[in-house]
């Protein structure tokens, strides 16, 4: 079993509905391989709320964290690919899977 989190920030103008349907496809895909989901976190758009969230599981406790996109942010960029390293845990967008 794969344990995995999902993190999505909206794009501009982009309704909430649309990226729980976003999110429910990528739910749909994974579910095939026997992942299982421990939190689901979304960002509005240039917000950064439930990312400081998902700073805060014990990211050693997941194989994988999905995104949207890639963080624009460089400090934000940083943090999660320095974190990657240190709590061993791999990053994909959405459209890698």
């Amino acid at each position: 079993m794969v344990d995995v989190a999902i993190y999505y920030q909206l794009n501009k103008n982009e309704k909430q509905e649309k990226a729980i349907e976003n999110i429910n496809k990528l739910i749909k895909q994974l579910e095939t391989h026997h992942v299982k989901i421990k939190e689901i976190f979304i960002d509005k758009y240039k917000s950064r709320d439930q990312l400081e969230e998902l700073t805060n599981l014990p990211l050693s406790e997941l194989d994988c964290i999905y995104i949207n996109k890639i963080i624009d942010d460089e400090f934000d960029s940083s943090l999660i690919r320095e974190l990657s390293k240190s709590e061993q845990f791999e990053v994909r967008i959405f459209n890698e899977f």
